[in-house]
């Protein structure tokens, strides 16, 4: 079972869910999961790199940087979190235990 972590804006009491783990839609949709999520100019780089590996690997070197994308998305993800000042509140299933 995925586990998620809570972000929370102090400005305006929204919350938000980042799982923990690998991001499969990075892995098939690439740099729109990048441009959904406000994260434009990684969602460039990420696809510039991928151009690039694959033209010299004949595709694999893309998928190959599509797998680590995956892997550092929701990483990257919390990263613009906390630097836009949200705060981390735990993991979803530890404060559903807490509000019982």
């Amino acid at each position: 079972m995925a586990k998620y972590k809570v972000y929370k804006n102090p400005a305006n009491g929204y919350t938000e869910k980042v799982k923990d783990g690998f991001n499969w839609p990075v892995f098939f949709f690439g740099p729109i999961w990048y441009l959904f999520n406000g994260l434009v100019g990684q969602g460039i780089a990420w696809l510039l790199v991928a151009l690039i590996a694959g033209t010299f690997t004949i595709g694999i070197g893309a998928i190959i940087v599509w797998i680590i994308a995956g892997v550092k998305a929701n990483k990257v993800k919390e990263k613009s979190f906390l630097s836009k000042g949200w705060l981390y509140v735990g993991y979803e299933d530890e404060i559903r235990q807490d509000n019982i």
